[in-house]
């Protein structure tokens, strides 16, 4: 199908409305395969679909496009372009996406029935075109829109759809001449197609030549009535097609649309003849065969259109044109198109115009002079058609006969298409006699003959050297320059010219057979002589210029700013600064040791020079902790200068590298102890100076990891004469240990000696047994049992075990056993017993394990504790009594009996459920038995059960039913036990006939109104916010006309627990609070404790000594360790206690930890010098019990009043610290304990300070000290 566009009177339709087919099948040219090409990355991502609305509403459509570009988009509706001028209700948009595609969005507002149909939006990228389409339907009656007649190419098929609108639709139809058309009524021929597109998506692509339209597929029905006509001829012109819309309701639009055939133009062949000459008159005629008018005719040269300077004159009427160029050139050569077109198509016709045109120089050969060694060209070009063919010819100097040029030329000669000779390389052979010869077959050739010559310019074999002497020597300096002559040469020094007349110098020219050479002579050489001299050489030809670089040498001056950048133990790296580094080729480093100053015998050390101001290089092979003097000299080819002053340093310190001599051990009198002790290292093994030692003692025990229970301890030293011994505590006990020492110094700990053993005293065990268990037997009876204690926890020998047990509010009991297992026998029934066991030998007893809590089996339990039965009424009872004192269990119910006294009948039982829940005291339980005869006695008592079990029967109880019944009271009294500020309700329960009035008394006081006193209506009391002043015996008395009765409670009120009395024990990094267990009225100890610890450091917040706020605690001593604190600082402790009354006031005590601020040395001896150094030994120093974790240095010039800190820069790198030229050190030692100071002066000349950083951060200066006489502060700081 060919994409064609009718004209409607103006308007343009697209072929979605009519679509015309035919034969074409054209070969795809360029830019049809680059449109299939964009097809193929061209794609609408995202559009649009078929919508229905209601008329009012707002509508948005959009399309996007992916593309290599952005894309141009217009939108139409059945056919007809629409844009924001359509309707002021539309609104057309197009924007950028986040993907790099471009959206077009068309807005309705307020849409109408007559804004539905079939829109599209078109793409348009360059020659491309894609196009999507779908119906918007607007709720509404049909109807058509008007479209002018249809103008269609006779022979094609035409495809019209119904440009209706209006929802819903339900048939849509064609009439032709008042008839329906229809597949059934079509012609044999099947002239007419009526079919119904339900093309959702429809994509077209237009081209250029041709335009090209993809076919949608019709397959199924759909709304959209579609009417194909398979081919039209000239006498379907005028015909009238009608299109019938119908809706569901029955209404109907109707209307005809007119098609208007159209013959395609069609053109004769263009004739030209064959014999066309330069300069006559030439018509090209364009003739119309057939085709409905109008036509336009349009003409093009080489596929554009003709250009005016050509001035070319074109004629048209309405059945030919002709081109008319009155004076035909060589430029009016080319292919002429003449294009035709009318309504409905567009053909064209094309001829080639050519003539003939005689060779004309555009472009004459001349004599040519080339340069030697360089690129040559000559030109020689003509005009003419046919085009003409240059040939270059050379005579041959030896037989004087035309040859061709490339056979005569070596390989650098190039002859060119357009007529000229490339010379690649210019040689002297090429010099000679050339011929140009051109022709083309049209009129006579060309010919010229030129003479090429070579010229050689000046030139040197080599552009540039260098040179260089000593100073004072003569130098000669040559320069040979090689051209035709005449050659001229001038010499000059940086740039300037060189008069020999002025200056001390000698210049001599001698010609050669290639040239000129020329001669520079210095006479004797100064410094200033070093420079840059050219020789600058030219003829008529060219010039070059020949450059030598000239040094004199002479002795470099010594290195200044001698530094030592970085030390190790056995090298150091030393850097220098050359002032004179265009002279020093080589360096030259001597290192020997100062305390045997000897530069004869001095290592010696070369360095290369890099041409860099300043210079470094690592020396090795040094010994640790050595003082050492440097120095460096410079060198070249001329000589070495004086070395410059020496530099002193110190290498760092390295670990011992031998182990302590002379190791001995022995027992002390405590367990777990052992006294070791030993002889110095070799002095050629310090590396150093020793500051202490490490001692390891290893238990020789089997199924122990090599850390576990290992013993390590580090003894520093006080000064360089300490004593070597210490005794080594906290070891296991009974237990052979293998003692090893090692020596440590700034740098580290070196190796350890060879382990000596020897055995710990035995003492009572270490550690309680683990993993103890229980489990009941009987009522009566618990087995426990527990895992050994481990054998290096032994201590020595173990006899046994001791199983140390509990009840709550008893006393611990003690039972022994040999073995991991025990039975305790006489408990008592159902109780909870707190169990722990320890381990003990002939050296006492061991720590106990972890308390558990083990209970006794449940039992029948006893009978209840009291019982009373009152007469309520004239057949009836009322029974009431106590729990059992032991209840052996859990009571799940009680039994009551009754029967009448004298009877044998069996008694009658009452069930009646136990005890629910805890209550304040001991519950009073009662129960009515009805259905008695008046004036019969009958006995009562009852029975508890557990699971186990009916316990045994409470005592008989013998009373009467009657019809006076006196005052009883059924509540059982006794001591009742309430906490401080509680609540509690006292039961008065009565009976009587009549009814009793009941009176409370508190110890014989009538209660009557107060504050804290509630009467209820059940005769009960409810005391409220209960103290210690309404305590003592409540008494509920019942009276009426035949006596009374009365209940007695006796009411201790519980008092907050006392706050307990603690007692603290300082450590370096830890306290132990210990506080006696708080004691009960009856002095039993109370099991319902427990405990709440908080502490902060000084005035810090306060924090929990363990993770819950309360924690319950075993009976007896209580005690608690807090870790991990800070040596020598101040710590608050508060301890409550909670039962069940509620919780204490806080006890509170202020501790500190163990330490303080560093102690200075009483004497000087932690401060000694000699010539040139100073040392400090900070074991000197006393901890004062805390941990040393900085020492900082300060030093000021004497008098000065603003002390310098030496900078920290290496930590852990230095063991020292070099500070030039000190006289006076000052000490600060601190932390979290304080700080203390030290100072000391004195003078000396140029020392050099060495600090010693044992076991703190290493610290690093640069700073030199610029005077004699100085201060110097160490500042320590503690943990």
């Amino acid at each position: 199908m060919v994409a064609t566009t009718c004209s409607l009177e103006g308007r343009f339709l697209t072929n979605d409305f009519v679509d015309l087919k035919g034969s074409y099948n054209p070969t795809l040219s360029l830019s049809e395969r680059r449109l299939k090409r964009n097809l193929q990355i061209l794609a609408i991502s995202h559009h649009f679909s078929e919508t229905t609305v209601t008329p009012g509403v707002d509508v948005s459509l959009h399309c996007t496009v992916n593309g290599p570009h952005p894309a141009r988009f217009i939108w139409e509706r059945d056919g007809i372009v629409i844009s924001s001028n359509t309707d002021t209700r539309y609104a057309i948009g197009q924007a950028m996406t986040v993907d790099g595609g471009v959206m077009t969005q068309l807005n309705i507002t307020n849409v109408r029935v007559d804004d539905g149909g079939l829109f599209s939006c078109v793409s348009h990228h360059g020659d491309t075109v894609m196009s999507h389409q779908d119906r918007l339907n607007v709720y509404g009656p049909p109807y058509i829109r008007t479209l002018p007649p249809f103008k269609v190419q006779s022979g094609q098929s035409v495809t019209l759809r119904c440009p209706y609108y209006g929802y819903p639709v339900r048939e849509i139809s064609w009439e032709y001449k008042g008839k329906p058309v229809n597949n059934e009524q079509a012609t044999p021929s099947n002239r007419y197609k009526r079919s119904i597109d339900n093309t959702a998506l429809s994509i077209e692509i237009y081209g250029r030549k041709p335009k090209l339209r993809r076919r949608r597929d019709v397959s199924s029905v759909s709304n959209n009535g579609v009417l194909v006509i398979p081919k039209v001829s000239k006498n379907d012109g005028g015909a009238s097609y009608a299109c019938v819309v119908k809706s569901p309701s029955g209404e109907m639009a109707k209307r005809s649309f007119e098609i208007q055939v159209v013959e395609p133009p069609q053109l004769e062949e263009i004739m030209l003849g064959n014999d066309l000459q330069e300069g006559q008159i030439v018509q090209i005629h364009c003739n119309l065969k057939s085709g409905d008018s109008p036509v336009y005719y349009s003409w093009l040269k080489d596929g554009k259109k003709i250009p005016s300077h050509l001035k070319i004159t074109e004629r048209s009427l309405e059945v030919f044109s002709v081109l008319i160029i009155k004076n035909v050139s060589l430029e009016h050569c080319g292919t002429y198109t003449c294009v035709a077109a009318n309504h409905v198509a567009k053909v064209n016709r094309t001829v080639n115009l050519y003539i003939k045109v005689a060779p004309k120089w555009s472009e004459e050969p001349q004599n040519t002079s080339l340069l030697l060694t360089r690129n040559g060209h000559i030109s020689c070009s003509a005009n003419g058609y046919p085009e003409p063919q240059t040939h270059w010819l050379k005579k041959d100097v030896v037989s004087e006969a035309w040859r061709p040029v490339l056979e005569v030329a070596g390989g650098g000669v190039l002859s060119l298409s357009n007529g000229s000779l490339i010379f690649d390389s210019v040689a002297l052979s090429d010099a000679g006699l050339y011929t140009c010869h051109v022709e083309n077959g049209v009129g006579e050739p060309l010919s010229k003959t030129v003479w090429i010559s070579v010229n050689k310019p000046v030139s040197f074999d080599v552009s540039s050297r260098n040179m260089t002497a000593k100073l004072g020597q003569q130098v000669t300096i040559e320069c040979q320059a090689k051209g035709d002559d005449p050659i001229r040469i001038m010499w000059t020094r940086h740039g300037k010219p060189i008069n020999p007349l002025t200056q001390r110098v000698k210049i001599s020219e001698v010609k050669s057979e290639d040239g000129m050479t020329s001669v520079l002579e210095l006479i004797q050489t100064e410094t200033s002589d070093g420079a840059l001299y050219q020789c600058r050489a030219g003829n008529p030809f060219g010039a070059d210029v020949y450059s030598v670089h000239l040094t004199i040498l002479e002795p470099p001056a010594p290195p200044t700013d001698i530094s030592i950048d970085s030390m190790k133990s056995r090298s150091v790296k030393i850097s220098w600064r050359d002032t004179t580094r265009s002279l020093a080729q080589f360096y030259s480093v001597q290192v020997t040791p100062t305390q045997r100053l000897s530069w004869s015998t001095a290592r010696t050390i070369n360095v290369t020079s890099t041409g860099e101001i300043r210079h470094a290089t690592d020396i090795e092979d040094l010994l640790p902790s050595t003082a050492y003097s440097a120095r460096v000299a410079a060198g070249n080819q001329a000589d070495l200068s004086p070395y410059s002053l020496p530099v002193r340093f110190i290498t760092t310190e390295e670990a011992p590298s031998s182990p302590p001599l002379g190791i001995q051990i022995e027992q002390t009198d405590s367990p777990g102890e052992l006294r070791v002790r030993w002889l110095l290292p070799p002095v050629d093994a310090h590396n150093g100076l020793i500051l202490g030692y490490r001692l390891r003692a290893v238990p020789q025990l089997s199924g122990l990891k090599d850390a576990q229970e290992t013993s390590d301890k580090v003894i520093k030293t006080g000064s360089l004469y300490s004593k070597q011994e210490t005794t080594v505590s906290g070891l296991l006990k009974g237990v052979r240990y293998a003692v090893s020492v090692a020596a440590f110094n700034g740098a580290g700990s070196g190796p350890y000696s060879i382990p000596v053993f020897q055995d710990t005293r035995e003492g009572a065990p270490e550690e309680g047994p683990s993993s103890v268990e229980c489990g009941a037997v009987t009522s009566t009876a618990l087995r426990v049992s527990w895992q050994p204690i481990p054998p290096h926890k032994q201590a020595g020998a173990l006899i046994g075990y001791s199983v140390l047990y509990a009840a709550p509010g008893r006393h611990w009991q003690n039972a022994s056993s040999l073995v991991t297992e025990l039975r305790l026998q006489g408990l008592h029934k159902f109780t909870n017993y707190t169990i722990k066991v320890a381990g003990f030998s002939n050296y006492g007893i061991g720590p106990s394990s972890f308390p558990i809590i083990c209970s006794t089996l449940q039992d029948v339990p006893d009978a209840p504790a009291e019982i009373k039965v009152l007469a309520q009424s004239s057949n009836s009872l009322l029974v009431s009594w106590k729990k059992p004192r032991q209840p052996n269990g859990r009571i799940i119910h009680y039994s009551v009996y009754v029967k009448p006294a004298a009877s044998n009948d069996g008694a009658q039982t009452h069930r009646v459920d136990g005890e629910t829940g805890s209550e304040v005291y001991e519950k009073t339980y009662s129960l009515d038995l009805k259905g008695l005869s008046e004036g019969r006695q009958y006995d009562v008592w009852v029975t508890a059960s557990t699971v186990v079990g009916e316990g045994p029967a409470s005592r008989r109880v013998t009373n009467t039913p009657q019809q006076r019944v006196v005052a009883g009271v059924a509540s059982l009294g006794g001591e009742v036990s309430v906490a401080v500020r509680n609540s509690l309700l006292l039961d008065c329960k009565s009976v009587g006939s009549p009814a009793p009035r009941t009176v409370w008394y508190h110890n014989q006081n009538i209660i009557t109104h107060h504050p804290r006193f509630t009467r209820n209506r059940d005769d009960s009391l409810l005391i409220k916010s209960i103290d210690q002043s309404l305590s003592g015996n409540y008494t509920c008395l019942a009276k009426n006309l035949y006596g009374s009765d009365s209940v007695v409670y006796s009411v201790k009120v519980l008092p907050l627990p006392e706050p307990p009395n603690l007692r603290a024990t300082p450590y370096k990094d830890s306290i132990v609070i210990q506080w006696d267990e708080m004691r009960h009225f009856n002095e039993s100890l109370d099991y319902g404790l427990s405990y709440n610890l908080t502490w902060r450091e000084d005035d810090g917040p306060w924090q929990e000594a363990w993770p819950m706020s309360r924690e319950t605690r075993l009976a007896g001593l209580q005690q608690h360790t807090l870790t991990g604190l800070k040596c020598g600082t101040k710590y608050s402790v508060r301890v409550t206690v909670t039962d069940s009354v509620g919780t204490s006031s806080p006890s509170h005590i202020d501790v500190t930890t163990l330490g303080g601020a560093p102690i200075p040395p009483l004497t000087t001896d932690w401060l000694w010098s000699n010539a040139t150094h100073i040392y400090i030994q900070l074991s000197g120093w006393d901890d004062g019990g805390c941990d040393v974790t900085r020492w900082d240095v300060d030093y000021r010039p004497l008098g000065s009043g603003d002390w310098v800190r030496a900078e920290n820069r290496a930590q852990g790198v230095s063991p020292r610290e070099r500070v030039d030229e000190v006289s006076c050190t000052y000490l600060v030692a601190g932390g979290s304990s304080g700080d203390q100071e030290k100072a000391a002066g004195f003078q000396t000349l140029a020392w050099r300070h060495v600090l010693d950083r044992s076991e703190i951060r290493a610290i690093q200066s640069t700073a030199a000290l610029n005077t004699h006489t100085d201060i110097l502060r160490l500042a320590v700081h503690h943990e």
